[in-house]
């Protein structure tokens, strides 16, 4: 059957919204009556029949009505093609006992709608087990009145694989000796247009046949030979019948001039949505670079690209001055998808950071993170700076509308902590004594593997990792304005730290390591 790409895609995505939204809606009810739970189920399925109408154009007929019984229990024996059937049970019959493997009510969550559901649940720990199992579930749907719905071949069924490779099983039959109820064979043609898999379906109209009921008191092989040959002479006569008749006509309702404009509508928002984004993010990265840069050499806006998908902002190099040094990032990448709350994965090779006091500048070799920035606070997910093989990551939030500094709830982790040592040491950032008791204080903290784990907190303008003191922050943070004067004045001689914690600079002032 010709399968329908637009129609496929706009009925799945709605197929899916609709499914996650029942299993919201499900949860609640798991601690409420039974029928409170069976509603949201009876609404998930006609919600998503109301869909396959009009958006896939799946119709559905149903013949043989005057094959069920007016009342009580009974025993459906149903074709397995797809899923399309499975969510017509509780159409079909109103409220169905499934019968489904026992492992199935141990899936988390899932497992307790499905036993919410009240269904014939098969113990396949032994044979005997089984064979208890489906006869005391059976008969406890015969007293509650339900039809009985079993799929004979067990899982669903290609349309081109037959009962000779796929037999059907002998567990319909046991229900029948349990029960007594008759066996009503189902037939269908699902299979031709919902396919057992694949995203792609087909419009037309689906065919349930029930057939004539075969009575209790047969014999097994001659009840489950005449099952077989009933249901699948019936099932393929209606599969000749739709390839016959080409359900493939268009779509009725909708049309298909109809779904074209609605993913012309829909691709036309997410292409101003795009654009909209990489503008201003084209628009605002000079903006917020300025006074970190030099004035004879402005930042420049990004290159950026990606259309139609994600946004890739790239930077060649990005000089950051300070009235202390300077930072130079080397190919800085970032990529989003443009919708708000999306992490963004940002990369770059070379960071070098230097201080006009230090004998040489401190060289990373990469950064890796991703992170997020939505309504002020900024969310670190993953990230990996590296030097050599000094690895330090970070992990957590930072409140940036906290003010004079923002709210930080952040962790660290260093691998190979000695490398970072050795490095400021021999950089001039620090001295021997600060080597030496930085050095200690990282290797008592760090666990068997040598990794070490540290919090990052505030306390007033020190700035600690774990208990380390690693920075005195300023009694202010200074505007674009005052960076810009900074650095068009020279700089006065240092004065000393006179804050009640040591900055790493202002290595003299840090107390003696504790034993």
């Amino acid at each position: 059957m010709k399968r329908a790409i637009i129609r496929s895609t706009v009925f799945n995505i709605l197929f899916y919204i609709s499914t996650a939204l029942a299993c919201v809606i499900c949860l609640p009810m798991l601690v409420l009556p039974r029928r409170f739970f069976m509603g949201v189920v009876y609404f998930f399925v006609h919600m998503v029949w109301f869909w396959e109408r009009t958006v896939l154009g799946l119709k559905l007929e149903v013949r043989g009505l005057e094959h069920l019984p007016k009342d009580g229990s009974y025993i459906v024996a149903s074709k397995h093609q797809s899923a399309y059937e499975t969510m017509k049970l509780h159409i079909l019959f109103g409220d169905p006992a499934v019968i489904l493997k026992k492992e199935l009510l141990s899936i988390p969550l899932w497992g307790l709608y499905l036993k919410k559901s009240d269904p014939i649940a098969i113990d396949r720990s032994s044979p005997d087990a089984a064979i208890e199992s489906i006869k005391s579930g059976a008969q406890r749907m015969k007293e509650q009145g339900r039809p009985i719905v079993i799929f004979p071949q067990g899982t669903r069924v290609a349309t081109d694989i037959s009962a000779q490779n796929k037999p059907y099983k002998i567990g319909v039959a046991r229900i029948q000796d349990a029960t007594g109820l008759p066996i009503i064979p189902m037939a269908l043609n699902a299979g031709l247009f919902w396919p057992k898999h694949g995203w792609l379906k087909s419009s037309g109209n689906v065919i349930f046949e029930f057939l004539e009921p075969i009575p209790a008191g047969m014999n097994k092989d001659d009840l489950m030979s005449e099952l077989t040959e009933k249901t699948e002479d019936a099932t393929q006569s209606l599969m000749n019948e739709a390839k016959e008749q080409g359900l493939n006509k268009g779509f009725k309702k909708i049309g298909i001039v109809g779904i074209a404009f609605l993913v012309a509508l829909i691709f036309g928002a997410y292409s101003f949505l795009w654009f909209g984004v990489a503008e201003q993010v084209k628009r605002e990265y000079p903006l917020v670079l300025e006074g970190l840069t030099d004035a004879e050499n402005p930042p420049k806006a990004p290159e950026v690209s990606g259309y139609p998908g994600k946004i890739h902002v790239s930077i060649p190099t990005e000089t950051l001055q300070t009235p202390d040094g300077r930072v130079t990032v080397q190919n800085f990448k970032a990529n989003s998808w443009p919708v708000p709350g999306v992490p963004t994965r940002i990369s770059t090779d070379n960071i070098e950071v230097k201080n006009f006091k230090w004998i040489s500048p401190l060289v990373f070799t990469s950064l890796d993170a991703v992170l997020k920035y939505h309504k002020d606070i900024l969310t670190i997910y993953e990230s990996a700076l590296s030097l050599d093989d000094f690895t330090l990551s970070v992990t957590g939030d930072a409140d940036l509308s906290q003010q004079p500094f923002p709210a930080l709830n952040l962790n660290l982790r260093l691998e190979n902590h000695q490398t970072l040592v050795r490095e400021l040491l021999t950089g001039g950032v620090i001295d021997q004594r600060m080597a030496l008791f930085l050095g200690a204080g990282l290797t008592g903290l760090a666990d068997e593997d040598g990794i070490v784990n540290l919090p990052l907190n505030q306390k007033g303008r020190i700035l600690y990792a774990g208990p380390l003191p690693i920075m005195t922050l300023p009694h202010e943070v200074p505007s674009a304005q005052t960076l810009k004067r900074q650095q068009a004045t020279p700089s006065p001689e240092p004065t000393p730290v006179t804050s009640d914690a040591p900055s790493v600079q202002d290595s003299e002032s840090l107390p003696a390591p504790s034993p």
